[in-house]
């Protein structure tokens, strides 16, 4: 007979070096998604021919594992064998049988293909940019560049639009009202235009529609429209004279622009998140490929490498988005999000913030692309369990994103440049 023990405790399963060093959340995740099997002396648990859809480790007593070309090993739980998996190379040619009573973890096989697949652990959040570092290749030559540059003041970094410092100037001013914000974003027809527009989407709407711009700065709040201008005049920034380098920019863009529509949509469902703040981080996260490509317009020698141009922009996007954002006086939390948006495992801190939702996020916009295959299972990132109040699974997360397909449609085209 099997007995099934629905609840698996860490203590248990903590020789499995497989699980040893998930960060919590994920490991009380996966193990909701395990069993413990109690099986007798003398029960097989695999059989020639029968492809299985479980793991199996040994955690008490002792099995004989038969192998296709009939070698035997005997594999006791307190043995080197028992913290590797039993038969999972030929889990339809090894046949298992219990030697005496045995408790095995049981996980789901694409669950444990998927745990071996993720990222290390990340284990500390830091504020530092550009390490020092001897230069070497090319890459590092550009990383030594870099730091000189920024500590010499001299590394040319995008500036921010023209209209996103007069909007910050008016909307600090505590004694101007809505008429005079909407004078200072009228000054550029577009974002004006595109203003109007949010106000009237489904992610902003209300019961009547709005056709002017001090009426549409009251309904969205000095903040939200703050942050809304910026994000509509972030565009700009994202053109090149160089044909290739412009291609570039735009196809960032468009992972941005759909970056951040999720990002707002969940923010709606985690408490203690703004929604225009958490657009906004989506938009800005990568700012730091911007700047690089940016770079490369002055270095035909990277133009011409586009290898090399991708694996400089892989190693220091993190960094130099964070100097940009310092320059641009982004609160820390917009640093944050872009030293650490593609730390996938990291577990630091306890409520859910700014780079939680741009990791999900950005998981959500790669799925149905080949980049996808490269990264770790939505259900088994940290920051995944962070929102929602914990209580997002895989099908309400895609269902989120799938209901509010509209709002992210209606966002992304207000976003195109």
């Amino acid at each position: 007979m099997i007995q099934r023990v629905t609840s698996v405790t860490s203590n248990r399963i903590k020789r499995v070096p497989l699980l040893r060093n998930l960060p919590k959340r994920v490991l009380d995740y996966v193990l909701s998604e395990t069993h413990v099997e109690h099986q007798n002396a003398g029960v097989g648990i695999a059989t020639v021919g029968e492809r299985t859809e479980q793991i199996y480790y040994l955690l008490e007593g002792q099995v004989e594992v038969v192998s296709e070309d009939g070698k035997r090993l005997t594999c006791q739980a307190d043995q080197p064998c028992s913290l590797s998996p039993l038969a999972e190379k030929s889990p339809n040619k090894d046949h298992i049988t219990c030697v005496s009573a045995v408790d095995m973890l049981c996980i789901p096989r694409e669950l444990h293909d998927a745990i071996k697949r993720l990222p290390p652990v990340a284990n500390a959040r830091t504020n530092q940019t550009i390490e020092l570092k001897d230069a070497q290749g090319p890459e590092d030559t550009l990383y030594w560049e870099f730091y000189e540059a920024i500590k010499n003041g001299t590394l040319e970094l995008p500036s921010m639009p023209d209209i996103t410092m007069r909007i910050a100037k008016v909307i600090n001013d505590s004694n101007t009202d809505s008429e005079e914000i909407a004078r200072v974003v009228q000054a550029d027809p577009t974002v004006a235009a595109r203003i109007i527009n949010v106000v009237n989407s489904a992610a902003y709407r209300g019961k009547q529609p709005i056709d002017n711009l001090p009426d549409a700065v009251t309904r969205l709040g000095r903040s939200v429209t703050h942050n809304l201008v910026i994000s509509f005049a972030l565009g700009k920034l994202f053109s090149s004279r160089s044909k290739p380098l412009k291609k570039r920019m735009v196809d960032l863009w468009k992972h941005l622009s759909y970056v951040a529509p999720i990002c707002h949509e969940l923010a709606q469902v985690t408490p203690g998140l703004e929604n225009d703040q958490a657009l906004l981080c989506g938009l800005l996260h990568d700012i730091g490929a911007l700047a690089i490509l940016g770079a490369a317009t002055r270095r035909p020698e990277l133009e011409e490498n586009p290898k090399q141009l991708d694996m400089i922009i892989d190693h220091l996007k993190a960094e130099v988005g964070a100097m940009v954002l310092r320059k641009w006086e982004f609160p820390d939390y917009f640093v944050q999000a872009a030293l650490h948006a593609e730390d996938w495992m990291e577990d630091i801190s306890h409520e859910p913030d700014y780079v939680d939702l741009v990791v999900v996020a950005q998981l959500h916009a790669y799925v149905g692309t080949s980049r996808i295959h490269t990264l770790p299972r939505l259900d088994l990132v940290p920051a995944f369990h962070k929102l929602a109040l914990g209580k997002l699974t895989p099908r309400h997360s895609i269902g989120i994103i799938d209901n509010a397909k509209d709002q992210i449609r209606e966002l992304r085209e207000l976003l195109a440049i």
